[in-house]
């Protein structure tokens, strides 16, 4: 990976501090809260808290296992 040393104000170092999630790097914050990369719903997801990813899991699994008992009508001709 190829990087680069920037200068910045103080202000601007602890704004963007503020800004960090758990296990983001400062590259993450800044590509996050510029828009400049666009992310994938895993690399969305790994961002969530554990607690809610999990409940997001189990309201698509129920959505899912509902969804895969319906059966399309019949159409007649």
């Amino acid at each position: 990976m190829v990087t680069k040393t920037i200068n910045i104000k103080e202000s601007a170092y602890h704004a963007l501090r503020a800004q960090k999630r758990a296990g983001e790097s400062f590259s993450d914050v800044i590509l996050r809260v510029t828009g400049g990369e666009e992310k994938s719903v895993c690399d969305f997801l790994e961002t969530i808290d554990p607690a809610v990813r999990s409940e997001i899991a189990e309201t698509v699994r129920l959505a899912k296992s509902g969804h895969d008992r319906v059966k399309p009508r019949k159409v007649s001709l």
